[in-house]
Formats: structure tokens, C-alpha cells, sequence
């Protein structure tokens, strides 16, 4: 090979080096998936199976004993007044006949009374009767006028008493049990048919004594229906029993649910979820968590640059396939969410989506 050959194969040479080099240093930008930041308010989640129940149960009985004549079926809905079940009333309706012959009788007494104490007081002026008969007819128009009211009394007592044969719903309700059958004589106070009101529901709960001793004012409970977790309520605890169950040792807890929700099914069974400690968090998938000289990190995106950047964040906590960060970040940030162990810091990246070009 002559020089002027030899020259010209090492030129072409030193530039196919050259231009592998240059090729070899352009490096092409990375697709990279990324989710914006979002500030919200989250916290530890407790949740606890229950069932609904009223909040109002009223056992319902009669003041007086009797035999049972008619009472409501289980499921019947009433009204404030309406009849839910009687008892025999004869007795009772001959003790109102009873009273107004004995008002009859005192109203009688009375009216011969005062034309007595007329009559004596006229012949008392003119010095024919004596004081002594005077005092006689005074006498007994104050005890018939005694009479009488006693008289009117008794007939009010006989006709409360009529009126207990008649068992009268106390609130608008559904009968929900019922403890008696037509034929049975019951006594005054046994319960004959229990009445619960449709109107305010509870969320009632048996939960342990760590979750009751969080003393925490005036929760916000999130209930939902286990058959269909698209029924959802909320309400806050208005009651807890001040012991523990002695068989379960798990206190009772109830949550007066919002009326304006949905009227979830009397004994269905629901969850119950109280968010305690809540803070301002940012949450992202655990698989944009990467590590910064052993500090926990991950990569921001730079829409000037067009790069990624590692940004130290604080970590409040874990959850099953998140985490949630408290410090580090700022709203709307661009965090990378997928790759991000192939990463370099200052990388030339574009994202997935095409919404930065």
C-alpha cells in the first residue's frame, strides 16, 4: 500500500470512530409514567363490622290485665294514634255505666241540696227557720256539691280506663315482634307487640376496648352496606356503654346515622370506617419510591429541562400498595411512578401520556 493510500484509509478510519462516538453519546429519552400531586386529608383507617338497628324500640303493653281480642301483625306500619291491639272491655264499659249513674245520682243530691239551702235561708230572713236548720242545709249542699265532683271523677277514672283497653301507637313505626296471641289474657305491663320507629336509624357496633380508649371527640363514621358498597351513610357516635361486654369484653357502640342517606334495611349487616389523625398527605403508588444516598426520594419531573430530578421526601406511612408522603412535595408536582430503579438523576425522560412536549 502506498502513503497516499495509507493516509486516506486512516482518515476514514479516525472519522467512523469519531461519528460511533458521537452515536454512542446521544442518548435517546426515556418514557417515563407520572401521577400529579394532590394534597389531601388522610388518615388511619379503623373499621369495624356491625348491623343496623333503630334507634327508637318501644316494648308496648296495657295498663290493665285482660284477654287479648285483637293485636297488629308483625310488618304492620301506623301511625301516632292508630289501634295496635285490645282487650276485652266489658268490664270496663259497665264501670263508665257505673260512673255516670253515680254522676246522675250526685247530680240529683245536688239540686235538692241548693233548693234546701234556698228554701232555709229565705225562712232564715224571715226568723222562721232556725240557724241551727241553716247550717243543716249549708251543710249538706257542700257534701252533695263533693259528691258530684267526686261523682265526675270516678266517671273520668272509668273512662281513661275504657280507653286503656285500646293499645294506641305512641310514633309513627313498623311492629316488629310481637310477645301475644288473640285468646291470651295478659297483664298490665306485659309487653304484647314491640314497635320500632322508621324514622332514625342506628349503626350499632361491638368494638374493643383499644379503639374506645382513642378518646376521640365527636367522630365522623362512614357506613356502608356490605351486600352493596355502593349504599353508603355517615353519622357520629352517640352513644357508648360505659362497660364492657363480661363474655365478649368488646364495648357497644352507636352511630346515629344521617337522615337525609339512604334508610339501609332493618339487621342488615354494614361496615363501619372512622379516619383518625387525618393530615394533609400526598399519596402515590409504592412503586415511585426510590432512594437518594439512603435518604427515601423519588424522581420529579422538570418540564423545562424535560428531565427527572431526585427529590428527598418525608414518608408518613405505608399502606398496602401506597405510601404517604407528609413532606417533600408540592401540589401538582410530576412524580415518576414506573422505571424508576433504571433512573438517573438529571435523565432526559418524555412522558407517556404526551400531555409534556
Amino acid at each position: 500500500m502506498n502513503k497516499a493510500a495509507f493516509a486516506a484509509a486512516a482518515l476514514a478510519a479516525v472519522l467512523l470512530a469519531g461519528c460511533s462516538q458521537e452515536q454512542a453519546t446521544e442518548k435517546v429519552p426515556r418514557p417515563v409514567r407520572t401521577v400529579a400531586v394532590h394534597l389531601e386529608e388522610v388518615g388511619e383507617t379503623i373499621s369495624q363490622t356491625g348491623e343496623i338497628r333503630p334507634r327508637l324500640e318501644t316494648p308496648m303493653s296495657f295498663r290493665l290485665g285482660g284477654q287479648l281480642t285483637f293485636r297488629a301483625e308483625v310488618g304492620t306500619t301506623v301511625k301516632v294514634g292508630d289501634v295496635i291491639a285490645t282487650i276485652d272491655r266489658a268490664s270496663s264499659v259497665n264501670g263508665v255505666m257505673s260512673a255516670t249513674a253515680d254522676l246522675a245520682t250526685a247530680n240529683a243530691d245536688l239540686e235538692l241540696a241548693q233548693v234546701n239551702a234556698e228554701r232555709n235561708r229565705g225562712l232564715f230572713d224571715k226568723n222562721v227557720a232556725s240557724k241551727a236548720q241553716l247550717q243543716q242545709s249549708e251543710a249538706a249542699l257542700a257534701t252533695a256539691t263533693a259528691r258530684r265532683s267526686a261523682a265526675e271523677t270516678a266517671l273520668a277514672n272509668a273512662r281513661d280506663t275504657l280507653s286503656y283497653t285500646d293499645l294506641k301507637a305512641t310514633q309513627d313505626g313498623v311492629v316488629s315482634a310481637v310477645a301475644a296471641n288473640n285468646g291470651q289474657v295478659v297483664s298490665a305491663g306485659q309487653t304484647v307487640v314491640t314497635l320500632i320507629s322508621d324514622a332514625e336509624r342506628d349503626a350499632v357496633f361491638d368494638v374493643p376496648e383499644k379503639i374506645v380508649g382513642l378518646n376521640v371527640h365527636d367522630p365522623l363514621v362512614e357506613v356502608t352496606l356490605l351486600s352493596d358498597p355502593a349504599v353508603k351513610s355517615s353519622g357520629r357516635v352517640r352513644e357508648v356503654t360505659p362497660s364492657a361486654d363480661p363474655a365478649t369484653r368488646t364495648y357497644r357502640v352507636k352511630v346515629g346515622l344521617d337522615t337525609s342517606g339512604p334508610k339501609m334495611p332493618f339487621g342488615s349487616a354494614v361496615r363501619g370506617s372512622l379516619i383518625l389523625n387525618a393530615k394533609k398527605l400526598v399519596q402515590l403508588p409504592a412503586s415511585a419510591l426510590t432512594q437518594n444516598n439512603r435518604r427515601s426520594a423519588v424522581f420529579v419531573f422538570d418540564a423545562t429541562s424535560k428531565t427527572v430530578r431526585y427529590r428527598e421526601v418525608r414518608i408518613e406511612r405505608y399502606a398496602d400498595a401506597t405510601i404517604l408522603i407528609a413532606d417533600g412535595l408540592a401540589e401538582g408536582d410530576l412524580v415518576a411512578t414506573s422505571g424508576v430503579s433504571k433512573l438517573r438523576d438529571g435523565e432526559a425522560v418524555f412522558l407517556e401520556d404526551g400531555s409534556v412536549k
